[in-house]
């Protein structure tokens, strides 16, 4: 199994350069295809942007919108210069799109087209008080996405796995899209916080990630003065793993997201990517 439509979201912060090289190693490695997606924005979607505009005369207001759109596009233009040298240098395929990032429909329809969606915890479009976030891209994207944190890290990412792993559908459907990475990874270890020492991995699991290759050291971790974020994040420390696969537990209601416990503080603090599903 392998990932074969990458799409990774691209921007003009210094976070967005380990991004692009995270997401060309994993496509050389998988053989897959990178499209470097970027976000664009419109002056007159912006809050009070219309109302500012109202008093101007007709030629002020058309020199406002044309600078900003050249803005946009001059940003657009240098990122778009660093992510295809890096894919160039990776020998990586790839293109390159610019979408409306004042709604969200436009960068989700992309992901919803794509085998693995790679994003930063927080996002915004070029110029822009709009955007999006990865509890919002994971909960509407309808596939596995990758989610990098904000401090320097480095390819590759996915060779040291660790599998939350709690027995519930979105844990399971987090395993199953990371067949891919799990396949090729050097070592894969599976995580259950059970202060009881019970409802662990079991002998069904074992014996499907055997069949898919794949030899993963199963933990049970007994602890019960810490929280399953803080064994979670304890295992990730003692382990060294550069990649964490978790179901994230959550609904989209209206334009509010309803996160559990767990998904919201390792989405808001993890130290390492994140592949997530749900």
């Amino acid at each position: 199994m392998s990932f074969r439509q990458i799409v990774a979201l691209v921007d003009e912060t210094r976070a967005s350069g380990p991004r692009v090289r995270v997401a060309a190693d994993l496509a050389r490695r998988q053989g897959a295809h990178l499209t470097g997606a970027f976000l664009t924005s419109e002056y007159l979607r912006q809050y009070m942007a219309a109302e500012s505009l109202t008093a101007l005369p007709a030629d002020v207001v058309q020199r406002v919108l044309t600078g900003h759109d050249e803005a946009v596009a001059k940003i657009a233009a240098e990122a778009q210069g660093g992510f295809e040298a890096v894919c160039v240098e990776a020998g990586v395929e790839h293109d390159w799109r610019m979408v409306s990032g004042d709604a969200p429909q436009a960068f989700l329809a992309l992901t919803r087209r794509s085998d693995l969606t790679i994003v930063p915890r927080q996002a915004k479009a070029c110029l822009s008080e709009h955007g999006l976030n990865a509890a919002q891209v994971t909960l509407a994207s309808g596939g596995p996405v990758l989610i990098t944190p904000d401090d320097d890290y480095a390819p590759p990412v996915g060779r040291r796995v660790l599998v939350a792993w709690n027995g519930g559908r979105e844990a399971a459907r987090a395993l199953q899209d990371a067949w891919p990475v799990l396949e090729q990874a050097e070592e894969v270890h599976i995580l259950t916080v059970s202060p009881d020492g019970e409802d662990g991995p079991d002998g069904l699991l074992q014996s499907l990630l055997a069949k898919h290759g794949v030899r993963a050291q199963l933990i049970i971790d007994p602890s019960q003065d810490e929280s399953a974020v803080e064994v979670i994040e304890r295992q990730v420390a003692e382990l060294g793993v550069d990649l964490l696969v978790m179901g994230l537990y959550g609904r989209p209601r209206l334009q509010e997201l309803l996160l559990g416990g767990v998904s919201r503080a390792m989405l808001a603090d993890s130290p390492i990517p994140i592949l997530a599903s749900h």
